[in-house]
């Protein structure tokens, strides 16, 4: 096959931004300019794993790597210097390919600071006053850079932000990767860009003067450290240094990557407004509906329920033994039983196509966040008129995204979803016929899934079911016709 010249000669970008309907929407104005994204990355393991791959692969080049500030944030831990350190690391493996920065911190923030020194010029700001971002001028970017003028004042940043000193640069990051059986390190090596002794005089026009100072302890720890030969690290908690500032990541020999279909992956979370109501029937309904059209599925039990064990020994027969592996497989859904430990960048680095997430009821799962970062999120509703005030209190939570939310409620008329949609302005909720059998397809059941995304195969089923009836129906009655005129 020859290759697809338009398609090389293409820039080729990756978007690093945890939240995915921003994410997607900025995908679709790139490529709508002919811009290629490879990947769309939600979280920084993802991030470092997707472009190991690609500094692996000769044939793949990467023009720029578009990055948001809140990519590193864990729980209420903004872990901003992390992130510093992995974009140093972007910048030294990747020293041709151009960083832009969304940055949700204000100017004055010493994270800006630490970017300009690094030489990342590409640095927009979320709060300031000025045209909202323009697809145009961020493409325009990739070639040429904002000019240092322009980003020169982010070096002036606050003194009262904790942060340590990065005169000499970030802390880069040295990435294992080595096989299953052996530890996974990820070591942070103190760079040394002086001599050591030696204090460097060429920034003192650009660093604000107390920034070059040390006081008597940071002296005494200096001098001590040169003579036992050791490495300083800098202005980092040890405990912040061993929880946040190490990650593992996934075993690149256990895997297939197919790159069109990481790409493409969808991650669909299910969550029940309450105990009881069907999530991980539900989540089992959607699992099959994309496996029975093709898609690789991966389905995720996160509910802690550890339903998925009974699932196993009624399709394997009562004497199996489950314990002996995490996953099984029932018509082509890859099944993932609950386990203590879960780290969604492993499976999002999987060849699966769709990973569906059964997380139980929404207030007390564990995993709340990887709900929200779904690109579609399922919420499993009762239709009962007096349990329906539970989609109220569910809506009046301040992290609902309508715009990625559907509402399923089992067991309801038409004229039940009229008066929900009603009564909960802006949601999108359908009805779940009764469904047995999650394991088995049912027209009715498809219908609905055709309309959260946006397929429409059970109709096209049925239109090629009904012309090849005609046509049959038509070449009979003409073989009528012929033997009765004989």
């Amino acid at each position: 096959m020859a290759p697809d010249f338009e398609q090389l000669n293409k820039k080729k970008i990756i978007i690093a931004i945890p939240n995915p309907a921003f994410a997607e929407a900025l995908k679709k104005h790139f490529e709508n300019e002919n811009i290629h994204v490879l990947e769309v990355c939600v979280v920084v393991d993802h991030l470092v794993e997707r472009l190991h791959l690609i500094k692996e692969d000769p044939s793949t080049t990467l023009d720029a790597v578009i990055i948001s500030s809140s990519l590193a944030v864990k729980q209420s831990d903004k872990r901003h210097e992390f992130l510093a350190d992995v974009i140093d690391r972007v910048r030294e493996d990747f020293s041709k390919s151009s960083i832009i920065f969304l940055s949700d911190e204000k100017q004055g923030h010493p994270l800006l600071a630490e970017l300009v020194s690094m030489g990342i010029y590409n640095i927009f700001l979320k709060s300031q006053k000025s045209e909202p971002l323009n697809i145009k001028q961020l493409i325009k970017c990739i070639d040429h850079p904002l000019p240092y003028s322009e980003v020169k004042k982010y070096r002036n940043y606050d003194q009262g932000i904790p942060w340590r000193r990065f005169v000499n640069g970030a802390q880069s990051i040295t990435i294992n990767i080595e096989g299953h059986n052996k530890d996974k390190a990820h070591r942070r090596q103190d760079k040394q860009n002086v001599k050591e002794g030696e204090v460097s005089t060429n920034t003192s026009n650009e660093i604000n003067s107390s920034s070059k100072e040390m006081d008597e302890d940071e002296e005494h720890l200096v001098k001590s450290n040169k003579q036992t030969n050791k490495t300083i690290l800098p202005d980092i908690m040890e405990e912040e240094l061993e929880e946040s500032d190490f990650w593992t990541l996934p075993d690149l020999k256990q895997k297939i990557v197919v790159r069109d279909r990481i790409v493409g992956k969808s991650v669909i979370s299910v969550v029940g407004i309450e105990k009881g109501v069907g999530t991980t029937h539900s989540s089992i309904l959607i699992a099959n509906y994309l496996a029975s059209h093709g898609y690789s599925v991966k389905l995720l039990e996160l509910s802690g329920n550890n339903e998925l064990v009974y699932i196993e020994k009624a399709y394997e027969g009562k004497n199996v033994d489950t314990r002996l592996n995490d996953e099984f497989i029932i018509e082509g859904v890859t099944y993932v039983k609950s386990a203590d430990e879960f780290e969604m960048a492993d499976h999002l680095n999987s060849e699966h196509t769709h990973i569906v997430l059964d997380m139980g009821t929404y207030e007390t799962t564990e995993h709340i966040s990887e709900f929200h970062r779904a690109s579609t999120q399922v919420v499993v509703a009762s239709g009962s008129e007096w349990k329906q005030h539970n989609i109220k209190r569910f809506l009046s939570s301040n992290h609902v995204d309508l715009e990625r939310c559907i509402f399923m409620v089992p067991l309801v008329s038409k004229q039940s979803i009229a008066d929900i949609e009603k009564d909960n302005e802006g949601i999108h909720a359908l009805e779940i016929p009764f469904h047995s059998d999650p394991f088995d397809s049912q027209d009715d059941t498809n219908e609905q899934f055709d309309l959260v995304f946006d397929r429409g195969f059970t109709k096209k089923k049925k239109m090629i079911k009904r012309s090849i009836l005609l046509l049959a129906t038509i070449i009979l009655m003409f073989l009528l016709i012929f033997f009765i005129s004989r």
